[in-house]
């Protein structure tokens, strides 16, 4: 089944689920969702079915979850957390003509990592605007110097000296092909020549991805194909026409599935992801706040 195929998720009914769960009761779900334990019931049968599975199980005593209602509903709270997460994010970015707060943030952890920040400083302090700059970490870097951005967001080795910073987490760079190339074939790692003398598939000079490929490679690069998108450069690897360079956070979905299998290699290809600010300028309150957030997620994850 494609992603097109796939039947649309309906967070209603996934609230729905969850409250039942909670409060014992159709009924009950249904006045905490605003709506008539009818139309409640006719929702969950439609969801029910749309799923192909029995998801509550009705009695003149009153409702309760089958046991796929309950792995469905547990799913559901993940899902709805991160969707109020998601609408707050968007919510911030939209308040610029509040207290403004403006981020320059590389690829990698705009797509993954700024959403949940960024949410969860807009449930804390919801006065705060936020205006989100997604460039590649040079740029951010250059956008920190020039007092442009009030915080940086960069995934790069090379760490500007003359700039505040702090290491907020740690990737690592994946060289991604198919699973019919000779180096998925591999039963040793790709040596170091071999590798130098590779094409590949490479986002933009400036890009971390590109530089900490670099730096480990020590070499210049010969690039087939080159892309400011990820996403281009996974399509690219997943259409053949090689080695992808691109980020574990963006791939690993791929590599997982199958459809795209991680190079063995000698390479060191960790590398941080750093918070950046220009030390000349008094930190605003909001770009603290921001970062006393990005901390507690880093030691929840720890």
């Amino acid at each position: 089944m494609t992603m097109a195929t796939l039947p649309e998720l309906d967070l209603e009914s996934l609230r729905l689920l969850v409250w039942i769960d909670e409060l014992g009761s159709i009924g009950a779900a249904a006045g905490r969702a605003g709506i008539s334990q009818p139309s409640a019931s006719t929702k969950l049968k439609e969801f029910e079915a749309r799923w192909r599975l029995l998801l509550v199980h009705r009695s003149t005593h009153g409702s309760h979850l089958t046991t796929d209602g309950k792995a469905v509903a547990a799913w559901a709270a993940s899902v709805l957390h991160e969707s109020e997460l998601m609408q707050r994010s968007m919510i911030a970015l939209g308040s610029r003509h509040r207290s403004g707060l403006v981020v320059a943030a590389s690829l990698t952890i705009a797509e993954y990592m700024l959403p949940r920040w960024l949410g969860e400083l807009n449930v804390i302090h919801e006065e705060i605007g936020v205006v989100l700059r997604v460039v590649n970490s040079a740029a951010a870097i250059r956008l920190v110097r020039r007092s442009q951005a009030d915080l940086g967001f960069i995934e790069t080795t090379e760490i500007p000296t003359d700039l505040g910073s702090r290491e907020v987490g740690t990737d690592m760079v994946e060289i991604a092909v198919v699973p019919n190339h000779p180096w998925a074939l591999s039963s040793t790692p790709v040596p170091l020549q071999e590798l130098q003398a590779a094409q590949y598939l490479l986002r933009e000079p400036g890009s971390g991805t590109r530089t900490t490929f670099e730096v480990a490679l020590g070499t210049t690069l010969n690039v087939s194909f080159e892309a400011s998108s990820t996403a281009a450069l996974i399509g690219a690897a997943l259409a053949g026409l090689g080695p992808a360079v691109v980020s574990t956070t963006a791939v690993v979905g791929h590599i997982q599935s199958g459809r795209l299998v991680a190079v063995a290699h000698p390479l060191n290809l960790i590398r941080p992801f750093t918070a950046i600010w220009n030390p000349n300028r008094p930190l605003k309150d909001a770009a603290a706040k921001l970062l006393g957030i990005v901390d507690a997620n880093i030691e929840s994850r720890s």
